[in-house]
């Protein structure tokens, strides 16, 4: 029997650019998808989660609809990458919450693609992994995301975030000052919202850079968005202003400015929840509170509209901060919240 765990990611800063191959900066958490399981003929996994089994031959990849198709994208992608390979008889299970924001659907790519590139040699690079998972979520799922949640799920450094440039894929680990934590706070609204709403906000960026001349949003200015209408102007130029906050709290945690790396997520989140119009009343009500009660700053996190936001807090004042932010979301919300305190994990591996 073949163990692999795949880590979900928290974006720490970055929101909304690696569609438009700019900068981000995420981590892979110690939340995980877990996949426990053999070779076999065919594919046959039990979701604890689901609580059921799904079933399907390797000649059928017809999509159903429903969470298998994650699994028949990665048998795509590999059969038309030219790759052989057999099927997978085994169970799915992990403490990664599934629709909170975490990107458990990447977890979930990730660890098929782990599982079959290992038990059948495949020789697959980390980077090739991502790109192939990317491929399935776009392709076959039908789902328009960037590179970031597959690249730091393939490429996650224990005790580091990952800044990646979604353009050339270069990518530099950035140690986290041992004495700050991370923690993840979720609204209790599944983005239900997220979904459109995200494939739009992708399509005006890409046609603003399609009509401006530009492959990558790091090569344009405010300047450049003269003469377009208001409302993508609004847009875009937030994703400018992120991709210079991506660079600046890239040095202020190498300094292990805490502080600085604080003020520049809370002014992050109120730009996107004005400019990008991705926030709600939850998450803003969250960023709000919390620093009132004594973090260094705090942003939602992932396509928004819901799942989770972000806190920067001293370590030893974690759960102290986690238990008063709970308290006080639950007396105004009646979502079912949860916070996790995490830290920064390795990539998909066997274990």
């Amino acid at each position: 029997m073949h163990k692999v765990i795949s880590p979900g990611r928290v974006n720490l800063i970055g929101e909304h650019t690696d569609y438009t191959f700019g900068y981000v900066m995420p981590m892979a958490v110690n939340l995980y998808t877990v996949l426990e399981g053999e070779k076999g003929e065919s594919v046959e996994l039990y979701s604890e989660h689901f609580k059921e089994t799904k079933a399907f031959e390797l000649n059928n990849l017809e999509k159903e609809n429903s969470w298998v198709d994650y699994v028949k994208g990665i048998y795509k992608v590999l059969f038309d990458a030219g790759f052989k390979l057999g099927g997978i008889r085994g169970r799915i299970g992990g403490n990664l919450p599934i629709g909170a924001g975490l990107s458990s659907s990447a977890s979930f790519e990730l660890a098929i693609m782990q599982f079959l590139n290992e038990v059948y040699n495949l020789g697959i690079s980390r980077k090739d992994m991502a790109l192939l998972a990317q491929k399935a979520e776009n392709e076959f799922v039908g789902v328009p995301c960037g590179i970031m949640d597959q690249f730091v799920i393939a490429l996650g450094k224990k005790g580091h975030a990952v800044f990646i440039d979604t353009e050339t894929l270069h990518y530099e680990y950035i140690p986290l000052p041992k004495d700050m934590q991370i923690l993840v706070f979720y609204t209790g609204i599944k983005r239900k919202l997220a979904g459109s709403a995200y494939a739009d906000r992708k399509r005006v960026a890409e046609t603003i850079l399609k009509r401006i001349g530009k492959k990558s949003s790091k090569e344009v200015t405010e300047r450049d968005l003269k003469g377009l209408p208001g409302i993508y102007k609004k847009r875009f130029a937030y994703i400018i202003r992120e991709n210079e906050r991506v660079l600046e709290a890239k040095e202020a945690l190498k300094k292990g400015d805490i502080e600085k790396f604080g003020r520049i997520l809370t002014r992050a989140h109120w730009d996107i929840a004005e400019n990008y119009g991705v926030s709600c009343g939850e998450l803003d009500f969250f960023v709000r509170k919390v620093v009132k009660l004594g973090a260094y700053g705090a942003r939602l996190t992932g396509a928004g509209f819901g799942g989770v936001a972000i806190a920067v807090v001293d370590r030893e004042e974690a759960k102290k901060i986690g238990e008063k932010i709970l308290r006080e979301y639950t007396k105004v919300f009646n979502w079912k919240a949860r916070y996790f305190l995490v830290e920064a994990s390795d990539g998909v591996k066997m274990v």
